[in-house]
């Protein structure tokens, strides 16, 4: 039924879509990884929507940076379009003295592609059973208080400040260049905890190598209901999600977005699509354009201050 009402959208789409020069989807990662496999997984959904190829193109650099320009740069025709993590839009302007791009000036959100919960894990030999006691512990000695992640400038590093600040631990962040040397590390007991997206976490806890104390979604994961949310430990702050959005050009006029929203929404619920974001560990959330926007520009003016008072800075990296 999902496929036979995907199909019929796909016709109304394709009589109210004007004929457009080649539409693009721009990557700002390497093929492979999660950013490109999204924008391939809805550059197919797109070309059945809109009757004509929509292609992916890769433009790599700067962590994403080179591909927001691409974009900032590109007709707000409906032709030119980006997926981007969360951090290149509402964390990387904090972390720089002078951005490439205004996050709110410069795109047009136009629909949510997927969002993922992140996990506070401890390895096996870790003391700390729950994440009470991890606290009590990090509060004790600053030599328990030190988490691992994938990399500086990130969600995942700042979320580790926010939970320092609700909590009162005295969190200290260690970049690692990837996901696999900063899980390789907190096995072997050479950092005390990780802050990673929890599907990554899922795998290595099973195997009984990392304990998972805590996710900061908004509810119990399917995929874990056993591991508590940090709102349900008393900690709402901690309520942060990764996520990943579709973004046009500035100025693109609101019936192509909100057709555009209105595909990617249909797509999502297609059993085929559904299948391919979980693979993914992405859970689909709905939302229109203006609540997209409403909720990044949250989410952005949030960050701010976080970014500001660690004294990070990406320039000095």
């Amino acid at each position: 039924m999902a496929k036979i009402k995907f199909a019929a959208f796909c016709a109304l789409a394709l009589c109210l879509t004007p004929a457009l020069a080649q539409t693009r989807i721009i990557s700002g990662f390497p093929p492979g990884g999660g950013v490109d496999t999204l924008a391939r997984i809805f550059a197919e959904r797109f070309t059945e929507a809109l009757g004509r190829p929509v292609i992916v193109e890769t433009r790599t650099g700067a962590a994403g940076v080179i591909s927001a320009q691409a974009l900032k740069a590109a007709a707000p025709d409906g032709n030119t379009l980006m997926v981007a993590p969360d951090s290149m839009i509402t964390l990387y302007p904090h972390t720089v003295s002078k951005a490439a791009y205004d996050t709110l000036a410069d795109f047009t959100a136009v629909a949510h592609l997927g969002g993922y919960p992140i996990g506070l894990a401890v390895g096996a030999g870790n003391p700390a059973a729950d994440l009470k006691e991890y606290i009590g512990r990090a509060k004790l000695s600053a030599a328990n208080a030190s988490y691992g992640t994938a990399g500086a400038g990130t969600t995942l590093h700042f979320i580790g400040l926010v939970i320092g600040q609700a909590t009162g631990a005295p969190m200290t962040h260690v970049a690692y260049r990837g996901v696999g040397p900063a899980l390789t590390d907190v096995i072997g007991g050479q950092v005390p905890a990780v802050i990673l997206p929890l599907g990554t976490l899922l795998p290595q806890a099973s195997a009984g190598k990392l304990r998972i104390l805590a996710h900061s979604g908004g509810r119990r994961s399917t995929a874990a209901p056993n591991i508590p949310t940090f709102k349900e430990l008393g900690y709402p702050a901690v309520e942060i999600s990764g996520w990943f959005g579709l973004f046009a050009p500035a100025r693109m006029p609101a019936e192509i977005v909100n057709r555009y929203n209105t595909i990617v929404i249909q797509a999502s619920r297609t059993p085929t699509t559904q299948e391919r974001l979980r693979a993914l560990d992405l859970e689909t959330r709905e939302a229109s354009p203006a609540e997209l926007a409403a909720s990044l520009k949250a989410e952005y003016e949030r960050w701010g201050p976080i970014v500001k008072a660690s004294g990070f800075s990406a320039d000095s990296q």
